[in-house]
């Protein structure tokens, strides 16, 4: 059992699109097991971006109930250890397996203040650890999406976890935002979770015609290449795979660009995770 948290402090570097392809692709790996367990994605983004493409995306309504959810995750989380029951649902990830990832209900407007709330608990950064202990083992896999920030919830998420992946947008900033996130992880290692592990960085949304792209990859390589996991492409296909709400190894096939460069991510995972 592994708990994988996805995690920078910038937006728009890839975290729900690579979450909801990893969470689909250990599906798919787990299922071909002769007793396998789900995975379970967590969405603690309040954008709430992950689920609404699991649950089909943005050109169809389906994912309304599930995130307008009367009993949904924030409120039992902020209520109570374990209270999982009735609020787990499968999504439609993936498309072209019968076992899918499973998420939470949840609710919008609730998560929209689950920062605030989280701070009036006591032991405000543990409360996720809290609530998944009772049900972390029924999963093979946990993969969490978390918001653009360095509060309180993704502090919770990286608590909770085992390992932590980072994507990045090689830009002119990733760098110093990198190093900000690794004084956050070093800060949890030492305060609250020793055994959390760096599972790599992941550079997304890479365009290899950008100069700037490939001087920042090279640095990258020259200070953390023992981190670098494979890289994921600026492609149109898995852009519009997330569109439509789906995951790239159902929206195209085996030998197109974006199936082979999402499908070399997960299995950099597995062998991370395996080694």
């Amino acid at each position: 059992m592994a708990i994988i948290s996805l995690i920078n402090r910038k937006g728009g570097v890839g975290k729900s699109t690579i979450s909801i392809n990893l969470a689909a692709g250990l599906a798919t790996y787990e299922s071909r097991k002769p007793e396998s367990k789900p995975v379970l994605l967590i969405d603690m983004d309040d954008q709430l971006s992950a689920t609404i493409t699991a649950m089909g995306g943005g050109l169809d309504d389906q994912f309304v109930p599930i995130i307008t959810a009367e009993n949904n995750f924030p409120s039992a989380l902020i209520n109570g250890f374990g209270a999982s029951e009735g609020i787990v649902e499968d999504s439609l990830l993936p498309r072209k397996r019968e076992k899918k990832v499973k998420i939470f209900k949840t609710n919008k407007a609730r998560m929209e203040n689950l920062e605030a709330e989280l701070k009036t608990r006591e032991e405000p950064e543990l409360q996720l650890t809290y609530y998944l202990e009772p049900i972390k083992n029924d999963y093979a896999y946990i993969i969490i999406d978390n918001p653009p920030s360095a509060g309180i919830v993704p502090m919770n998420s990286l608590v909770a976890s085992t390992h932590v992946l980072i994507p990045i947008e090689p830009d002119g900033l990733s760098l110093i935002g990198l190093a900000d996130i690794l004084r956050m992880i070093e800060s949890i290692r030492k305060n609250f979770n020793p055994e959390l592990k760096i599972l790599g960085i992941i550079p997304s949304r890479y365009r290899m015609v950008r100069r700037q792209s490939r001087d920042v990859i090279e640095d990258l390589e020259r200070l953390y290449g023992h981190l670098l996991l494979p890289y994921v492409k600026d492609l149109a296909e898995i852009s519009a795979a997330t569109t439509a709400g789906y995951d790239i190894f159902s929206f195209t096939n085996e030998k197109s660009q974006a199936y082979r460069c999402i499908s070399n991510l997960v299995d950099a995972v597995l062998g991370k995770l395996e080694a």
